[in-house]
């Protein structure tokens, strides 16, 4: 009997800590959603996840994107040029959007178009429209380089899916430029970087 009455108090100090104990966390956890509320509502908005040659939205900058068809989600829209401006001959862009379910990417490519001129009293000038001219490519793969890992990732209609794996090696990888490449459907490759500010934007995302 001693030895229980000895106990009831212990016992009941152990219940009251562990009470104590599982309200402070839930405050902690309430308390981590709320910053995280507060800290995504200060964020910038954009109001399309679809990506377009032309597109105006914060680059290499973590968005909350309020799309119509799918939803409220964070992403970070990255783009690269090679060969210079977009609408020169030759050029090409790559643009990307990073979300922690998925990466979406649009590559395109301005090239020479036929008829690309007009004759008028002897006289040859270009047409208006031939500075607007840029051809979208689907890309079936992505591979990734992050550190000395190398993801390859097949996609469908140029989207690709995220795994927890990947997901790591993006929240982890160093502050650099992150090489990528992509595989267009013709077989066609073209190497692309993701900038560094891009590269630590991905932090508050996955």
């Amino acid at each position: 009997m001693n030895n229980l009455q000895k106990m009831i108090p212990v016992l009941v100090l152990g219940a009251s800590l562990a009470i104590v104990s599982s309200q402070i966390c839930a405050a902690i956890t309430v308390q981590q959603v709320a910053t995280q509320a507060q800290s995504s509502s200060d964020l910038p908005v954009v109001k399309s996840a679809g990506l377009s040659p032309d597109m105006n939205v914060p680059w290499s900058k973590t968005v909350r994107i309020i799309d119509p068809f799918e939803g409220e989600f964070l992403g970070v829209f990255d783009r690269n040029s090679l060969g210079g401006y977009l609408y020169r001959e030759g050029s090409k862009q790559v643009i990307s959007l990073w979300t922690p379910q998925s990466i979406r990417v649009l590559a395109t490519l301005n090239t020479d178009q036929a008829g690309s001129f007009f004759y008028v009293a002897g006289r040859v000038y270009p047409r208006p429209d031939y500075l607007k001219f840029v051809t979208t490519k689907k890309v079936d793969k992505l591979l990734l380089k992050v550190r000395e890992q190398v993801f390859q990732l097949d996609g469908s209609n140029n989207k690709f899916a995220v795994s927890k794996e990947l997901a790591t090696a993006l929240k982890n990888a160093p502050d650099e430029n992150l090489d990528i490449r992509l595989v267009l459907e013709e077989g066609q490759t073209v190497d692309s970087k993701i900038g560094t500010q891009t590269v630590k934007a991905w932090r508050s995302i996955y």
